[in-house]
């Protein structure tokens, strides 16, 4: 590894998502990456705890609970899908504002902060009407529509979390990330354009972006992680250092 402390990346989920995809990884990750997993509330052992309002809340939280591991860490990288990609970048801004050098961050499915879309209201949709827009994203498996259970324990999380992305938005405050931003976007995906992707430019002088033959999840017809094939080869080249100087404008 040339030398170079190990890579700790962070990983954020989707709204409402778990962080199985991400546990997933685990063993096949590139030599030198120790995955990070934040512990959110709304979802696996902390499903019935209240979910965080915006994306501030989520990365406040974080930053304090993972005080030690960000602090020992001599190299962190961000990665997050969806909404997570909202808070991965937030949380970079942050920590390179208080003078933390951050490797990357890996946004995936996500329009640039800076970006606004049109507003959906996610918190409000009638309950029908915010299934049938989850399960044509991808985000819902058909046969999981009438589970009550599964309506009264996940979707506050789902509602809140969609809301928090689509009300966020880079504040004024925050300066140019001075680390590479590496952009995965699916050419399938019919809930974020590929037009409101565009100014991720903005945010870094080092931009790669990535356009894979999938919708909004970045996954393949049976099933595969396409998302993780790609950031694998991306984290493997990280490894050596260099190769985030080598990420230039999309």
């Amino acid at each position: 590894m040339s030398g170079l402390h190990p890579l700790t990346l962070v990983c954020f989920p989707h709204a409402g998502g778990g962080l199985g995809r991400y546990r997933s990884w685990r063993d096949d990750l590139p030599d030198g990456v120790e995955l990070v997993l934040p512990d959110l509330p709304g979802r696996e052992g902390r499903l019935f705890d209240e979910p965080f309002p915006d994306v501030a809340a989520v990365s406040t939280y974080t930053l304090r609970s993972l005080a030690a591991e960000l602090a020992s860490s001599e190299r962190v990288a961000f990665a997050g899908l969806s909404y997570g990609a909202l808070v991965a970048y937030d949380m970079a801004a942050r920590l390179e504002a208080s003078g933390k050098r951050v490797e990357a961050v890996f946004a995936a499915s996500q329009r640039a902060p800076s970006t606004p879309l049109p507003p959906i209201n996610w918190r409000s949709m009638a309950e029908r009407e915010l299934l049938t827009e989850l399960a044509e994203i991808g985000g819902l498996s058909p046969d999981l529509e009438g589970e009550e259970e599964f309506l009264e324990l996940f979707l506050p999380t789902i509602r809140a979390e969609l809301h928090a992305s689509e009300s966020y938005l880079r504040p004024a405050s925050y300066d140019h990330l001075r680390c590479p931003v590496f952009l995965y976007h699916g050419t399938e995906d019919t809930a974020i354009p590929a037009s409101s992707t565009l100014a991720w430019r903005d945010e870094t002088d080092r931009l790669l972006s990535r356009s894979l033959p999938a919708a909004h999840f970045l996954t393949g017809p049976d099933g595969e992680d396409l998302w993780w094939e790609v950031l694998r080869q991306d984290l493997a080249s990280c490894t050596t250092g260099p190769a985030f100087d080598r990420a230039t404008p999309a």
